[in-house]
């Protein structure tokens, strides 16, 4: 495979990224909506711990680095809170 190929397929796995990431950022006014209406604060330590537990999990068993892809998730959920904190 030729080095245009291989940035093709990268590009089309960027793109997919991007909609996963997009998909689970949606879901936060609904978030932000139902912690509202239970009166429970956008900061969760718990549900943020599990995720990382996951996340860490999931990436041991796919073979990366757990450091890095927990910045990557801890992004995401500043990203989130951002969002919620926004539709609340």
């Amino acid at each position: 495979m030729d080095l245009k190929s291989l940035r093709k397929k990268i590009d089309e796995i960027d793109d997919e990224l991007v909609d996963v990431i997009s998909r689970r950022i949606s879901l936060m006014p609904e978030v932000a909506e139902v912690k509202r209406r239970e009166n429970v604060g956008i900061d969760q330590q718990d549900r943020e711990r599990e995720v990382m537990v996951n996340i860490r999990k999931k990436a041991l068993e796919k073979g990366l680095d757990q450091d890095f892809m927990e910045k990557i998730m801890s992004e995401i959920i500043t990203e989130s809170k951002k969002i919620q904190k926004r539709n609340m």
